[in-house]
């Protein structure tokens, strides 16, 4: 499954004709993907707008007026400013079965003489609330329908980005998306408006992620990519992680950097960090190596590590920002940063473009916004993918479900909760991919599993808890990774 946004979804649809469909075609196998979701009613009140959402809505009901059914077609505005496939399909249809709706006329439909009202007013590209007859005829339809309505691809007035109901916006009983699920629709208070969502696909060449589309991971992903540990394996061969965090001043982020980086499975952990950490390591995790940090670093030190991690509460002074100019600049492992990292990191973005080993950036939105530069974006999915593109990184995008990409093969991410809203979740979360880096998953498989893996700990948590503390989620991690890995079972 896919998730798209308005502008992705558009980037698709262009892809398609670029490489050799007709608009009129792509209308047919809508229609088809449509059919048999509808074929169960015998009475339709088609709703028809002017763009090809309404196309979809002719072609629909065209090939359920073959099967028999009654199809009645209600349209507005001026029929001189409709699409070409919203013309093509029109045109088709018998002229006593067209009913245009206006002031006049829109009290004199009795909208319960239908089983079902199709809603093809608008699609994903609708950006305000339904104004004009397009509004009335809605208003009129939920004052007083008591039948099923199916809105075709999006009601309309529901946002495809955020998933917010304009004002006047239509209320369906179930929604049948097309290509791919809209990004709106991971927020729960859409269902309100979407009812249940049914995703078809359209019988066209595979082209999701030419066309920048973010694959949706779930369960079956992850089950299919995580492997089981070795029967004759050993600490060296699940990675030697070396842990560039902490300061004195911030002592915790560290320790569950590190525990959760040894719970995900990593076979040794150097903890690099200052002289107070150090002390406090052995009694949270003692299976930990802590390292005095060096005031400068040389490229010996990093010899012999398979991952590296730098940030997670390693502060701002002068020498967190000589601690990451030094592994940007003398270390060649694959590195992961985060937190104060990311925020030296924004005033230093040309050592980012130096880099030629893969690095994993995991802001939060705020840090993504220091690292662009940039207030706001109209689509956080194609700034996300553009950020990685120009940079060539991977990109973790903290939030709900969590953004992944490296620019050419794009991500969304089932698991997490409102109830991990709290401290520390991030170096959990760095902790974890650190951890699958250095046991020697490819980059952006780490992150991944990584972003999955620390959700679907904590969704275990939530089910007994308000919140979810990082400590009672690191704890969480083994079992998680276990089943998920078949090594056990429910």
């Amino acid at each position: 499954m896919y998730i798209g946004t308005q502008d992705l979804l558009k980037q698709y649809d262009a892809y398609l004709l670029e490489h050799g469909y007709q608009i009129e075609e792509l209308v047919n196998l809508a229609s088809d993907a449509l059919l048999n979701h509808f074929t169960k009613y015998n009475r339709f009140a088609i709703l028809i707008g002017p763009g090809n959402n309404g196309a979809d809505g002719y072609s629909l009901g065209l090939k359920l007026e073959k099967l028999g059914k009654h199809v009645i077609y209600y349209y507005s505005g001026d029929i001189g400013k409709v699409s070409q496939a919203n013309r093509y399909y029109r045109d088709q249809c018998e002229e006593n079965h067209l009913i245009y709706v206006d002031e006049d006329n829109i009290n004199t439909i009795n909208w319960n003489d239908y089983e079902c009202i199709v809603d093809g007013l608008f699609g994903f590209g609708l950006n305000s609330a339904p104004r004009g007859m397009y509004k009335i005829i809605i208003e009129s339809i939920m004052n007083n329908y008591n039948g099923t309505i199916g809105a075709i691809d999006i009601p309309t007035g529901l946002d495809c980005n955020t998933g917010k109901a304009y004002e006047g916006a239509l209320k369906a009983d179930f929604t049948v998306t097309l290509t791919a699920l809209k990004q709106g629709f991971l927020d729960p208070r859409s269902l309100e408006y979407t009812g249940k969502v049914i995703l078809e696909t359209l019988a066209v060449k595979d082209c999701f992620k030419e066309a920048g589309l973010f694959e949706y991971v779930e369960e079956d992903y992850v089950k299919e990519h995580l492997r089981k540990r070795v029967y004759n394996g050993y600490k060296n061969i699940y990675g030697v992680d070396g842990l560039i965090v902490g300061s004195d001043q911030y002592t915790g982020a560290p320790l569950l950097a590190t525990k959760a980086a040894y719970y995900t499975g990593a076979g040794i952990v150097k903890t690099i960090t200052s002289e107070k950490v150090t002390s406090l390591l052995p009694l949270y995790i003692p299976e930990a190596i802590p390292v005095l940090r060096p005031q400068i670093f040389r490229y010996d030190d990093f010899d012999g590590y398979d991952a590296l991690l730098v940030g997670c509460g390693l502060g701002l002074d002068e020498s967190a920002f000589r601690a990451v100019i030094d592994i940007m600049t003398a270390s060649i492992c694959p590195l992961v940063m985060d937190a104060d990292a990311l925020t030296i990191l924004s005033r230093n973005m040309h050592l980012l473009e130096k880099q030629d080993r893969s690095v994993i950036l995991t802001p939060h939105i705020g840090e993504f916004k220091r690292l662009c530069h940039v207030e706001d974006y109209p689509d956080l999915m194609i700034a996300a993918q553009s950020f990685a593109s120009q940079y060539h990184c991977i990109l973790v995008l903290k939030g709900p479900h969590t953004i992944v990409t490296d620019g050419k093969s794009s991500y969304r991410i089932a698991s997490g909760n409102k109830a991990m809203a709290v401290g520390g979740m991030g170096d959990t979360l760095a902790g974890i991919i650190t951890s699958l880096l250095g046991q020697g998953y490819e980059p952006l498989e780490a992150a991944i599993l990584g972003v999955y893996i620390h959700g679907r700990a904590g969704d275990e948590v939530a089910k007994q808890a308000y919140t979810v503390i990082p400590e009672k989620l690191i704890e969480e991690i083994p079992h998680t990774m276990a089943l998920l890995a078949g090594e056990i079972e429910k």
